[in-house]
This record gives structure tokens, sequence and C-alpha cells, in this order.
């Protein structure tokens, strides 16, 4: 990491080259100390988050992106305050960093826009190409700034400030605008009605802080760039007084970098998530539901096949005296039940295959229910070889082996 030059400038007038370490002032130190202690307050919530979601389980990678991302923003700043104005490279990364950090929270809104609006397409064909020209515009622009370093009497005029600026002003119209288009188109759908109500403040919180920190820096860095003279430097734009000069620069950084991480921490929480999808997950593509495609296609397949063969709940209600367990099925992790049979020693077992059967004896009958494939060794009871509900019947007088014979529902 290069420091700055001395080409240019009067060390004794230059605020800006003011800290706790080199040109010390006392001011100046106490401007850093207090932004590098807010960082890393900051930086410690944010790693408390992270722990909290991966408590949970949290099925959203989005969310663990963005708060990954805050976590070395905060460190990258804490860095800043207190050394920024002998390496500005640390300025142009923890910018960088907000720029990405948003992206994140754009791919995450546009993307859940996008399926809201049955338009899926858009993802790939529109979203994922803007974002990442985008990102790789900001990424250009830092390290043309990180290369061409100036001294501090000079380095607010770099034009590379301006330019993340305006990308930053320029990408959160953007999102306000589809913010404000998605939920003109989401007025008048009923079962979008949890949407209207904690999403859209959470949405509209966000943009409102973002829209906020990008039109201070787009202000501050436009009056820096087109007011200010290499002759006069930056240190003119305070009146070479200190107490401005921080004073400014302190309510400048903290809206720029911190109150978009405290936004952040506010909006986003995380929700417990299933264990066998959070494990599947890790390894699959995600969509917007924080579940895998093939998750959801599996879920789907499987709440088709209940409807179909599965018997409604008045009459799975009718089964009396039975025990239920919960359990979770080995292809979608979906809660069902096990219903475990008063099983007789005499009666027959096989050896071969079998599947899940739930079985009960009431009033003279046996019914089952549930997927089965039972050998013919077991008695006179017929061959499964798909899915279906019925009843096994039969009488128990005497001695006589029971017959049983299954009743197929109407599919």
């Amino acid at each position: 990491m290069l420091p700055r030059g001395r080409k240019f400038g009067n060390e004794t007038l230059d605020v800006a080259n003011k800290g706790c370490f080199d040109s010390f002032d006392t001011l100046a130190c106490i401007r850093t100390t207090v932004l590098a202690a807010a960082a890393v307050i900051t930086l410690i919530f944010v790693i408390l988050k992270i722990v909290k979601y991966h408590v949970y389980r949290h099925p959203q990678m989005h969310h663990y992106a963005i708060f990954y991302v805050s976590a070395v923003e905060c460190l990258v700043c804490g860095a800043s305050f207190m050394v920024g104005s002998l390496y500005p490279q640390l300025d142009f990364t923890a910018c960088f960093l907000k720029l990405l950090q948003f992206t994140i929270i754009c791919h995450l809104h546009w993307s859940l826009a996008a399926k809201t609006l049955r338009r899926e397409d858009i993802v790939q064909h529109v979203i994922n190409p803007v974002l990442c020209l985008y990102i790789l515009y900001c990424t250009t622009v830092a390290l043309m700034g990180m290369v061409d370093v100036t001294g501090t009497w000079t380095e607010c005029m770099r034009p590379y400030w301006f330019m993340l600026s305006i990308a930053d002003f320029a990408i959160v119209q953007l999102f306000t605008v589809a913010a404000v288009y998605v939920t003109h188109r989401t007025e008048g759908i009923s079962s979008l009605a949890s949407f209207k109500s904690p999403q859209r403040r959470d949405l509209w919180s966000v943009i409102m802080v973002y829209e906020f920190s990008a039109l201070v820096a787009v202000a501050f860095d436009a009056v820096a760039r087109f007011v200010g003279s290499e002759k006069d430097g930056c240190s003119a734009l305070f009146a070479h007084t200190q107490y401005f000069y921080s004073l400014i620069i302190a309510v400048f950084m903290v809206s720029k970098f911190l109150v978009p991480t405290w936004t952040v921490l506010c909006v986003f929480q995380p929700v417990e998530g299933d264990t066998h999808n959070s494990e599947v997950a890790l390894a699959s593509r995600y969509n917007l539901d924080g579940i895998p495609d093939s998750v959801s296609s599996s879920i789907r397949g499987y709440h088709q096949y209940r409807r179909m063969f599965i018997p409604s709940e008045h009459d799975i209600a009718n089964i009396n005296g039975i025990p239920r367990l919960p359990y979770v099925s080995e292809f979608t992790s979906l809660h069902g039940e096990y219903a475990f049979p008063e099983v007789s020693p005499e009666s027959p077992t096989s050896d071969g295959p079998k599947k899940k059967v739930i079985i009960s004896k009431s009033n003279g009958s046996v019914t089952a229910t549930g997927l089965s494939t039972i050998s013919e060794e077991s008695g006179n009871i017929s061959v499964v070889d798909s899915p279906l509900e019925g009843s096994l019947k039969s009488g128990y007088g005497g001695n006589e082996t029971p017959r049983l014979q299954y009743r197929n529902y109407n599919c």
C-alpha cells in the first residue's frame, strides 16, 4: 500500500493531514478516535448478527453476503478513520465495499420482485448482467483511484471520488424507480397482502437511508471537485479550520458508511430455517425464498400428490385411539404424521420390502392408509404397486382368518 505523495500543499495549513499519528492535532485525534470506536461497535453488532444467522440456519444467502461485506466494511472504515490521511487506498476500499453491499441488496429485492411478477427470466437476462457491469465499473474506478494518489492537499479534488458517488447515486435512483413500479404493480394483488405492511416498510426504510447517504456523498464530492482549486487546496474549503473540517467530515463519514449499515442491522432479521433444507441449499442454486429450485419442485410435486391420493382431514380424523408422532419426509423434509398400530404377535410378518404403512383397528375393521408395498407372503393381502388409499376390512368372528381387501379412493 502506497502512502500519499507530498508534492503539493502546506502541511501547517492543511487540516486533512492532521490526526493522532502524523501531524498530531487534539481535535482531529478526538474525531478519528470517535469514528473508529463507532466503526468497531458497529462491527461487533454485525458479527453478532452473523452468528445469529448461523444459529437460526437462515435459508436466504443474500443476507449472509450483506452482513459479511458489512463486517469487512466496518473493519476497513475503522482503519481508514485512523490512518486514512496516510493511506487513501483504505478510503477507496471502504467506498467500494459500501457499493458492493448495496448491489447485493439490489439483487435481493429485484430478484424477489421478478419472482413476484412471475418474470424470473429477467434475473438472468437483465438484472445479473447490469449488476455485473456496475460492479466492474466500480472496481475499475476504485483501482484507478488507489494507483493515482496525491497529497491530502488535493486528494479530495480527484475525479474518482465523484465518479464513485455518481455511481452510488445512480443505482439508488434505479432501485427507487424499481421499488415504485413493483409497489404499484402489487397494489391490486390480494395474495400479496402480507407484503403490503412490514416488507414495504422495510423496503422504503432502506431506500430513504441510502438515498440520503448518496445525496450527501455526491454533494460533498461535487463541491470538492468543482469548487476547490489545487492552488488553495482542499483545506481552503473548510477555511483552514480544524473545527469545521472535523465537524463536517464526521457527519459525512457517519452518513455515508455507518448509517446504512445500522439500517441493514435493523431491517434484515434472521428466521429459523429447516435443517435439511439448509444443508441441501448449501450445495444448490438458491431462489429468493431461500429454498433450492430442486427442493421447491419436490415440494410442489408432493402437494400435488397429497391432493390426489391422501384423504381429507375429516377422513384422517376418524382414525381414533392411535398415537401419532411427527416425521420428516426424506425427499422434502415436510412434516407429516406416522400412526403406529397395535400389532398382534400372531400377525404375519414378511421379510420382503415394505414402505411406510399406517394401520388401525377400530369397530371390527382394519384401516390402512399411506404408501405400502407388502409381500405376498403376508397373507391374503393384495400387492400395491402404486400410491393409493384404502381400508382393509375384516370380520373377527371365531377363528376365521381375516380376509382383507383394499377399497380405492376416487382420485
